[in-house]
């Protein structure tokens, strides 16, 4: 029917004909592609992850909520944490590249490694720390701590397993985006919260630009004086044993005063302790704790004598708890701002902090958290001197400073850090190894601070017309079956004007609320032994309000109805007084 198509011969030459190039997009290069680029993207956001949670929400969220133990604000610690979050990106990124460039299969192990780190420490840090040892400077028993170092290995020993059999059952390429997924899942709940801690605890808040500084010091007056000498945690039965038994010379360094071992304490931590002693009214938590101390400290009967008579007020505390513009009645303390001595100190202080939140238990006594860290690398911009408590520093600059005498009346109250935890001073106030530091270490470091100090004032020829009142904050518990009961019998010693005599003990039963008419009666011109009005053999019950460590919305009422020594008489009357939640008595742990 038709002609059939004759299809052209191909002359045999021998060649093979290549066939043509395939144009399909479906080329095994493009899964290759894809891989590569989810492996990189996953290096990143781990990157990411990593710097965000240690460099800038850790930090952060623990300043957020502690923002009151911290004398500097956001906008001073925030700069410095912005560069550790850029160099922890920039090496995180350099280091992942370098693995994937030197060989794939060391980058897939290292990402695996990272997604176990980080999922393991962003469940430590934000589920496992309900019992975190404290940051006090006490010493850690960390055998007390088996169950959380229980926990910690088991969480680690389920994630590593959990990624190890993802892997083995998924393949990498889709650990790529799990690990991808995680990290950005995690980061954006980390983000949120953190900006609702910040909201919730007014973390943007300026801090008061009033900073106390060592100013005028040792500035007194040739006509009349009154000093009140802080020894932070001084226990008189401490003391009492010392002075008897091991270092008679404690009789010699008060020389002159009336020693009052039976005196109870307010508080049994600083931060409430220090308005009361100032003002002598009760903090029951019936309003904010800043509430409270302003009204403390414009209504103190002592501090208004002390302005209408016209007397030269310096307050030596590591932080005045007051906002009002009556704090710059006392001529130390200056209108100024915070900088950081040191960016490579500071950031590895708040790396310790972190490390011993996010780290799992059994690493965590590897590292020493001192708070007191962070207030050491401060300084002022105007050059000015921040007043430190600090043994070892205070005890140098005294020292190296001479009293200078003026005619205006002073008042001086100074607070130093005294027989507190840790326990880093042997009796010369050199700084000791703290496992070979002890209590009685500290109070003997203590003692030879004080006699240094009246010494200048006797060779200045104002000690003869200074008051001084020599005293604890609170007492110490240590070896002691209740320890908050244990710290409410502090040092108290108090020397008139003019007084010449052996060290007299009386054993009436003193309160720190007899402290207002005895201010009155020294700069009256009484004697040590005729400030207060109680005498021994009395029976009086004398009032205290205890808390536990960092549980201060949450006092109860004791009295004391014997020694002040004696924690059997130390009686709960059921009287408590809580803060409303959410409301009147918060502020930073009372952890002193």
């Amino acid at each position: 029917m038709g002609e059939e198509i004759q299809k052209p011969v191909e002359k045999d030459t021998g060649k093979t004909v290549e066939a043509a190039p395939k144009t399909e997009s479906s080329s095994p290069e493009k899964p290759k592609h894809e891989q590569r680029r989810w492996a990189m993207i996953s290096g990143g956001l781990m990157t990411l992850a990593f710097s965000f949670l240690l460099a800038l929400y850790a930090p952060l969220e623990l300043f957020f909520t502690n923002t009151d133990e911290f004398r500097f604000g956001f906008s001073a610690l925030c700069p410095e944490l912005l560069q550790l979050f850029g160099l922890l990106l920039i090496a995180g990124m350099a280091a992942f590249a370098f693995c994937y460039v030197l060989y794939d299969r060391l980058f897939d192990v290292v990402l695996m490694a990272g997604l176990i780190v980080y999922v393991c420490t962003y469940v430590q840090g934000m589920f496992l720390v309900s019992n975190l040892p404290p940051v006090d400077g006490s010493p850690i028993q960390w055998s007390s701590y088996r169950a959380e170092m229980l926990q910690s290995l088991i969480l680690w020993a389920v994630v590593f397993v959990a990624v190890v059999l993802m892997v083995r059952f998924l393949g990498m390429k889709r650990m790529y985006k799990v690990a991808s997924g995680l990290s950005a899942f995690f980061t954006a709940i980390l983000l949120v919260t953190l900006v609702t801690v910040c909201l919730t605890n007014d973390g943007l808040a300026p801090k008061p630009e009033a900073v106390v500084t060592d100013d005028e010091m040792l500035t007194m007056s040739e006509d009349q004086n009154l000093v009140v000498f802080i020894i932070d945690a001084a226990d008189a039965s401490t003391f009492t044993e010392l002075m008897e038994t091991d270092d008679p010379e404690f009789r010699e360094i008060l020389e002159d005063f009336t020693y009052y071992p039976n005196t109870v304490a307010a508080y049994p931590f600083t931060r409430q302790a220090i308005p009361f002693i100032l003002s002598g009214q009760w903090n029951e938590n019936r309003e904010p704790f800043f509430a409270y101390t302003d009204k403390a400290y414009e209504t103190s009967p002592l501090l208004n004598r002390l302005r209408d008579e016209a007397y030269r007020i310096g307050i030596y505390e590591e932080e005045v708890d007051y906002s009002g513009e009556g704090i710059y009645d006392f001529e130390n303390v200056h209108q100024s701002r915070f900088v950081f001595s040191s960016t490579k100190k500071l950031l590895k202080a708040e790396m310790k902090l972190v490390w011993f939140k996010y780290a799992p238990f059994p690493l965590k006594r590897f590292v020493r958290v001192d708070m007191q860290e962070f207030n050491r690398l401060l300084q002022l911009e105007d050059g000015a001197e921040v007043f430190s408590p600090n043994n070892g520093e205070f005890y140098g600059a005294l020292c190296e400073s001479d009293v200078e005498r003026v005619s205006d009346r002073c008042f001086r109250f100074i607070h130093i850090e005294g027989a507190h935890v840790p326990f880093r001073y042997d009796q010369n106030v050199n700084l000791i190894p703290e496992e070979e530091g002890s209590y009685p270490l500290n109070m003997e470091c203590s003692m030879t601070i004080l006699k240094t100090y009246l010494q200048k004032l006797k060779d200045a020829g104002v000690y003869d017309n200074t008051a001084i009142v020599v005293m604890g904050d609170h007492g110490y518990g240590y070896n002691r079956e209740i320890p908050i009961v244990g710290r409410m019998n502090p040092v108290m010693a108090v020397k008139g004007i003019g007084e010449r005599h052996e060290m007299n003990t009386s054993q009436a039963p003193i309160s720190f609320e007899d402290l207002q008419t005895a201010y009155d009666r020294l700069l009256d011109g009484a004697v040590g032994e005729a400030v207060f009005d109680a005498r021994e053999g009395d029976d009086r019950p004398r009032r205290c309000l205890l808390f536990f460590y960092q549980e201060e919305n949450h006092m109860m009422e004791y009295v004391q109805t014997g020694h002040a020594s004696d924690i059997e008489t130390m009686i709960p009357t059921g009287v408590v007084y809580d803060a409303p939640r959410n409301g009147p008595g918060g502020g930073k742990p009372g952890g002193k």
